[in-house]
C-alpha cells in the first residue's frame, strides 16, 4: 500500500512539473489563434465597431481573418434586418399616401367644413365601440360631430364624437349598441332606424313588412337625418331577417362600409352653416 502511495506521489509530482514547463514555453502560433478565437467567441462586444481595427492587431493573423469574417457576417444580418423594416415602413407609407390622396381628391361636403385626424387609439376590451382620434378643441372638434371613414373611394359613416379633449377626441362608433342613425335605401327609398349591436354587424329596423330586400342592397344617410349629411354610405344588407309576426315592421342586417379594424384617418365634420340673413330679413 505504502508503494502504491509513493508511485501515485511521484507521478503527480512529474505531471505538475510538466504543466508548469509547458506554461512557462512560448505558445505556438496555432495556440495563439485558437485563444484568440475562444476569447472572442466568450467575449465578442469588443471586436464590433471602432474598436474592431485596434483589437485585431494583437490577434495572429490567421485568428485575425477569421474574427473578422464573423464580424462581417453580423454586421451583413443586422443590415438586412434594417432593410426589412424599411421596406415595411416604405410600404405602409406607400399604403398611407394611397388613401390620403383619395381623401384630398374628394370634393368637400357643401356647407361644412372638413378636418382630417388620425386613429390614434382603441380599447381592445370595446373594439367595436369607441376610437381615439388625434385632434380635439384646440383644432375645432365638437361634441355629436358626425364622423366619417373610407370605403374605397366613397365616404362612409363612422360615428359621432362624444368627449372632447384639448388635443384628442373620443369618437363613439355606429357599430356601438348606443349608436342609431336614420338611413333609407336609396334604390327603393324605404327609410329606417339603423343601431349598432356591439359587433361587426348593424341592425336595421322599422321597415315595411312588405318591401323586398336583397343582400348587397346598400343603404346611405337619410335627408331626414339631424346630424348627418344625406346619401353617405352606411353599409350593406349582409342579411334579410325573417318576419316576426308580433312585430309592424321587419328588419335586415347590415354589414357596416368601413370596419373599425380599417380605420387609419377619419374625417370630422363642423355642424352645418348657416346662410348669412340679409339686414331686415326675417329667418
Amino acid at each position: 500500500m505504502n508503494r502504491d502511495s509513493r508511485i501515485a506521489n511521484w507521478l503527480l509530482l512529474i505531471l505538475a512539473a510538466a504543466a508548469l514547463t509547458l506554461l512557462s514555453l512560448q505558445a505556438t502560433a496555432k495556440v495563439a489563434q485558437l485563444r484568440a478565437v475562444v476569447a472572442y467567441l466568450l467575449e465578442p462586444l469588443p471586436y464590433h465597431g471602432d474598436r474592431l481595427a485596434a483589437r485585431l492587431e494583437a490577434v495572429p493573423a490567421g485568428a485575425a481573418r477569421i474574427i473578422a469574417a464573423d464580424v462581417e457576417l453580423v454586421e451583413a444580418r443586422r443590415r438586412l434586418q434594417e432593410a426589412e423594416v424599411l421596406k415595411a415602413e416604405l410600404s405602409a407609407a406607400r399604403v398611407e399616401n394611397e388613401r390620403l390622396a383619395v381623401a384630398l381628391g374628394m370634393r368637400p361636403l357643401a356647407g361644412r367644413t372638413v378636418r382630417w385626424a388620425r386613429v390614434m387609439e382603441r380599447d381592445p376590451q370595446n373594439w367595436y365601440r369607441s376610437v381615439l382620434i388625434d385632434a380635439g378643441e384646440e383644432q375645432g372638434i365638437d361634441v355629436n360631430a358626425p364622423v366619417l371613414g373610407l370605403d374605397g373611394s366613397t365616404l362612409a359613416v363612422v360615428g359621432r364624437v362624444t368627449e372632447v379633449n384639448p388635443r384628442t377626441a373620443k369618437v363613439l362608433l355606429l357599430s356601438d349598441e348606443l349608436s342609431a342613425l336614420a338611413a333609407y335605401f336609396p334604390t327603393q327609398g324605404w327609410e329606417g332606424l339603423v343601431q349598432g349591436q356591439g359587433t361587426t354587424k348593424l341592425r336595421m329596423n322599422y321597415l315595411p313588412v312588405d318591401a323586398k330586400f336583397a343582400v348587397g342592397d346598400e343603404v346611405h344617410t337619410s335627408p331626414t337625418s339631424a346630424s348627418f349629411p344625406p346619401g353617405l354610405m352606411v353599409g350593406r344588407v349582409s342579411r334579410v331577417f325573417q318576419r316576426d309576426p308580433f312585430l309592424a315592421f321587419q328588419a335586415v342586417e347590415l354589414e357596416r362600409a368601413v370596419a373599425a379594424g380599417r380605420l387609419k384617418e377619419v374625417m370630422v365634420l363642423a355642424p352645418l352653416t348657416e346662410p348669412a340673413v340679409p339686414t331686415g330679413a326675417s329667418r
